[in-house]
């Protein structure tokens, strides 16, 4: 007996408006939908969006008026407004592929966003103008399935091609939700991409601001804070559009997370969003890692445009992740050891600080040579002559003065040049004077300045640290400022830095770089034969007090302080002596942190 052959039906709603009211409702916040009004500017390739929020018709009002091409600018201002109010979701008349259709979804060019308005107000108007053409508008009322459409007078001097969207009787979540500072920094972060690549300008103006308050918001992208993942910028997915990357390392930031935008939307404020991907886990999260990736082959829900569908291009994005992962753990170590590097170095450089003067004070203590030991710091940190300038400033200043100096008049900056190796840094000073050239030594304030890249001068005072990045060359110059006050009167000086070789001959009696040995299990401390000073990091104290910078550095320098006298004063009971007193000092530090 012949089988009976299947009957094939086509899908249709029952009710074609209750299907888009579940696509209007699934839009539940007003910035992204206002996002979705702005990402349609940018797609017509307006330079100027403007958004306003102020009062119309006895209540509070969101407006928003591009100077992009326009809507459908190749049809009559009424057959294209006709045509996206009859044709929400559908591409009947534009003879789109899915893959095409896909990209219009996403990208806002498909009608499905401007449903997103009940979430704003209770109606909308689409103002268009074309080509000096009328003034058409197409009016919606939420939750209604008739639109109207009108021809309005065009105002004198109105721009010959302009779209215009007003969303009127704001509901009053959104209303709070669309402040200019919320909204401006919401956008910043939001449409961070399509703002770089098309260079849109965005701006919020606010006229219900009350009173003095800031009525112009500037939408500018969002940068990235922290160190930036050395990664491939594209990374190739089989058979869809490469995913591009822009990872950071933001040690410390609040709430890391990585982004994820499809074609300059974003469709995930973090990469564990996405759920069905399984991307939840190191080093996507919990790694301190921030930036965005973004991968246009997604199919991304049309009403709220948040997540992504998973099919096999999500399935293709999740696999090019998974052998980007050994990538990205390499980078992460790659910064710990830098970081790491650049803390012991930190570390010795606060060791000589802190110990400045030890070997003019206590000749009797043998100092180690090592490298950068004249002055007791490391090159480039101080010129041969400063510490002897230092000596001599302090003398001074213990001399009582016959003649105090009087008001401010000038005043200069020594050194001048102020020269600095690269990757090092070099004090510089400031001298207030008086119209007799007397020093001012008390109640002057110093504000610092500096231009020049790859420079910086840091601290406070009249000896603040300058300092040349590693990577500048020598002969690299900048200008050093600052304005020295006192009494309501001002100077200024200025001198210039460059950047030089770092000393050929840099030995010399210093205090020395510990060098941290492993020695699990063992009792000792720390050890100096007069050459080398070893630290053992994995004793208890060490591990205890080693995550906070400054009790490690006041644990290393009670180490020092032992060594140096055990290896001066060769007596009975010394070292015993020495070792307890340094192991009542770690005991408090530990109390004292808690540990």
């Amino acid at each position: 007996m012949a089988k009976a052959s299947a009957r094939k039906l086509v899908l249709r709603p029952a009710d074609p408006f209750d299907l888009i009211r579940w696509l209007a409702r699934s839009q539940s916040d007003p910035r992204k939908a206002v996002a979705e009004l702005v990402q349609n500017s940018v797609d017509a390739r307006a330079r100027n969006v403007a958004i306003e929020r102020r009062r119309l018709r006895g209540g509070p009002a969101l407006v928003v008026r591009d100077d992009g091409e326009g809507v459908l600018p190749g049809l009559g201002r009424e057959e294209a407004l006709r045509f996206i109010a009859t044709n929400i979701g559908s591409s009947q008349k534009r003879k789109l592929s899915p893959d095409e259709r896909r990209r219009l979804v996403v990208t806002g060019q498909y009608g499905v966003g401007l449903l997103g308005f009940w979430s704003i107000g209770h109606g909308m108007e689409i103002r268009s103008r074309v080509a000096g053409s009328g003034l058409h508008v197409l009016r919606l009322v939420e939750d209604e399935a008739q639109v109207a459409l009108d021809e309005l007078p065009v105002d004198i001097g109105a721009p010959q091609t302009f779209t215009e969207i007003v969303v009127t009787q704001l509901h009053d979540t959104a209303s709070r939700a669309l402040s200019g500072r919320r909204l401006a920094e919401y956008l910043s972060a939001e449409l961070r991409g399509p703002i770089l690549a098309s260079g849109v300008k965005v701006e919020i103006r606010d006229a219900m601001a009350r009173g003095l308050a800031q009525k112009r918001f500037p939408v500018a992208p969002r940068p990235f804070t922290g160190e930036r993942l050395e990664l491939p910028a594209e990374l190739p997915v089989e058979g869809h559009p490469p995913v591009r990357l822009e990872l950071y390392l933001a040690r410390g930031a609040e709430r890391p997370a990585i982004q994820v935008s499809c074609a300059g939307t974003l469709v995930a404020d973090d990469v564990a969003e996405l759920h069905a991907l399984d991307l939840a886990v190191p080093p996507w999260v919990g790694r301190e890692l921030a930036g965005l990736i973004e991968f246009p082959g997604f199919t991304v829900p049309p009403g709220s445009r948040r997540g992504v569908v998973p099919d096999g291009a999500a399935e293709a994005f999740a696999g090019a992740l998974s052998a980007l992962r050994p990538l990205v753990e390499a980078e992460l170590r790659r910064l710990e050891r830098q970081r790491r590097a650049d803390a012991d170095r930190q570390v010795v450089e606060d060791l000589r600080r802190a110990l400045r003067g030890l070997r003019a004070r206590m000749p009797q203590y043998d100092l180690p040579a090592v490298l950068g030991g004249r002055g007791e710091e490391g090159p480039g940190r101080r010129g041969a002559a400063e510490p002897a300038e230092a000596d001599a400033d302090v003398a001074s200043i213990a001399q009582p003065e016959l003649f105090p100096g009087g008001p401010l008049a000038a005043a200069r900056i020594v050194p001048d040049p102020v020269e600095v190796a690269p990757g090092h840094e070099r004090r510089a000073r400031a001298e207030a004077l008086d119209a007799d050239g007397r020093r001012i030594r008390e109640g002057v304030s110093y504000r610092w300045s500096l231009e020049g890249a790859g420079f910086a001068v840091t601290g406070e005072g009249p000896r603040p640290a300058v300092s040349a990045d590693a990577a500048i060359r020598p002969g690299a110059t900048a200008r050093l400022r600052v304005e020295a006050e006192k009494d309501g009167r001002q100077a200024v000086a200025e001198a210039t830095v460059e950047a030089v070789e770092p000393p050929r001959d840099e030995a010399g009696f210093g205090i020395p770089e510990p060098e941290l040995v492993d020695a699990p299990g063992e009792t000792w401390r720390s050890r100096f034969d007069g050459t080398r000073w070893q630290v053992n990091q994995m004793h208890e104290d060490y591990l205890a007090l080693k995550g906070e910078s400054r009790s490690r550095l006041r644990y290393l320098l009670a180490l020092l302080a032992k060594d140096l006298a055990q290896h001066a004063h060769r007596v009975p009971g010394a070292v015993e002596a020495s070792e307890d007193v340094v192991a009542i000092l770690a005991l408090v530090e530990r109390n004292l942190r808690g540990a």
